[in-house]
């Protein structure tokens, strides 16, 4: 991918800009590309603001988005628009995805530091069975994005460079436009205006009564040693008097859970997949390649000792010990089979959220140079975490006991870079919002000695928060 040196100008100067964008087309055209791509340096802001705003800048409201972020880090990515997309099915999913990047990628010139990203999401299954918003897995280059790191923020358009003169004058007003709202951004988000009012889990009687059978079959087939671990979820419906806010729901999950991974992603039919993950699949980054085992849990104390009770009690925990076990093995067995170099793994420590704490491994690599991210990605999904042990038995026995299409939950979403890094996590502590309706996803391992009430009061306690998240 070719990349130019870096000019200085005058960000807030649209015919300067103008020149700049035009040079750039220029260039890009000679080197037979076909996008451009050009970053610019901002001040400090919040990215969700940002991208919340972008309709008044002559956006389409209903153009694609994706946001992650995660707020003990300071890290954000927002991307808006789809210049190029591509949607896939089938066991092949992962890899048809890794050729459209590469390709894409190829075809590329980067101007002034452009460092463009193509944002992915899966479904969990390879051929959903059509429930609204989860049809396909999709990958999207998108025609502005905003990153975020470490107090430092850039802009980054990426464009066709067959442009006419109409449409490059139309993109000029447009950067401009974002220029200017970026610059009158407010301190905060008024969540009151957009909120719901508040709403509770409806009866899951049927929930209850289906999950409890689930777990008392899988225990049976956990006894005949035919599994380790099998994973079990459960969905909730909801409606509320006006729309859901899928940016409201953010800025509450930011406040609550500054450990976890928030996102959300625009769907098929207009529906938005949100929620606050704790766990992050896989990431690579300045050559090191981080996988999270996370398995076991506990609820949090309702005071200091008793907190310190729970913490202590699912360290040693045998059953939690083990189950987690299953994870940190599976990890280290799919990596090294890839050719990466793996460290022995260390002693699990205790991540502690708002309302549940778990179990948490991190499992670091030497990446091999001919495996892609979207290679490891694909032997990785889905991890024992969120589909049991061994996974093609756990799998057919999941497909049995659920009685709801997964969809995008517990599936990878994240993004790759023009330099095959990036980051992918899995999407767990989640819900479809689409309009006033909303579906909340929670799930729980199962392993031997594991007791049906007690799971089903840790499925509960996951879809309480979903819903004090939303409303």
């Amino acid at each position: 991918m070719p990349v130019s040196p870096s000019p200085t100008f005058d960000l807030s100067a649209q015919h300067q800009f103008r020149q700049q964008l035009v040079a750039g087309l220029t260039q890009a055209r000679n080197q037979g590309c076909l996008f451009l791509s050009i970053s610019r340096d901002l001040p400090p802001i919040d990215p969700l603001l940002a991208l919340a705003g972008l309709s008044d800048c002559g956006m389409d409201p209903q153009a694609d988005y994706f946001y992650l972020e995660q707020p003990g880090t300071g890290m954000a990515i927002a991307a808006l628009g789809a210049l190029r997309t591509y949607t896939a099915e089938g066991c092949q999913r992962f890899q048809d995805v890794r050729h459209f990047c590469q390709t894409t990628f190829a075809q590329i010139f980067c101007l002034d530091g452009g460092h463009p990203r193509i944002f992915c999401h899966f479904t969990f299954h390879d051929r959903p069975t059509g429930h609204q918003g989860t049809s396909a897995s999709r990958a999207i280059l998108p025609q502005w994005q905003i990153h975020q790191r470490d107090q430092q923020v850039q802009l980054t358009l990426n464009c066709d460079v067959l442009l006419e003169p109409g449409e490059i004058d139309r993109l000029c007003g447009q950067w401009q436009r974002i220029w200017e709202h970026l610059q009158t951004l407010p301190p905060t988000f008024d969540i009151e205006s957009v909120m719901v009012p508040t709403i509770s889990l409806p009866n899951l009687t049927v929930q209850h009564q289906g999950f409890v059978r689930g777990v008392h079959t899988a225990l049976k087939v956990l006894q005949t040693g035919e599994m380790e671990k099998l994973v079990l979820a459960c969905a909730a419906d909801i409606t509320a008097p006006r729309p859901f806010s899928w940016e409201a729901t953010l800025q509450n999950l930011r406040h609550h859970y500054p450990n976890c991974y928030l996102f959300s992603v625009r769907c098929d039919g207009g529906s938005t997949f949100v929620g606050a993950s704790p766990e992050r699949l896989v990431s690579l980054e300045q050559g090191v390649l981080t996988a999270d085992a996370l398995a076991g849990s506990s609820p949090r104390g309702g005071d200091r000792h008793q907190d310190q009770a729970l913490t202590t009690a699912l360290y040693h925990s045998e059953k939690d010990r083990h189950e987690h076990q299953v994870i940190v093995q599976f990890l280290s067995h799919t990596l090294k089979n890839l050719g990466l170099l793996i460290p022995p793994p260390g002693e699990p420590q205790v991540l502690k959220l708002a309302n549940i704490q778990h179990l948490q491994t991190l499992i670091r690599a030497t990446p091999h140079p001919a495996v892609h991210l979207l290679d490891i990605l694909a032997a990785l999904h889905p991890t024992p975490a969120v589909a049991g042990y061994p996974r093609a038995i756990a799998y057919e026995w999941m497909r049995q006991l659920e009685t709801f299409e997964r969809g995008m939950y517990a599936a990878p979403l994240g993004w790759v870079d023009c330099n095959g890094e990036g980051e992918f996590i899995v999407g767990i502590r989640s819900a479809l919002l689409q309009g006033t309706m909303a579906r909340l996803y929670a799930g729980a391992g199962i392993v031997r000695g594991s007791d049906p009430e007690r799971e089903w009061q840790e499925v509960l306690l996951k879809l309480q928060a979903l819903v004090s998240a939303i409303a």
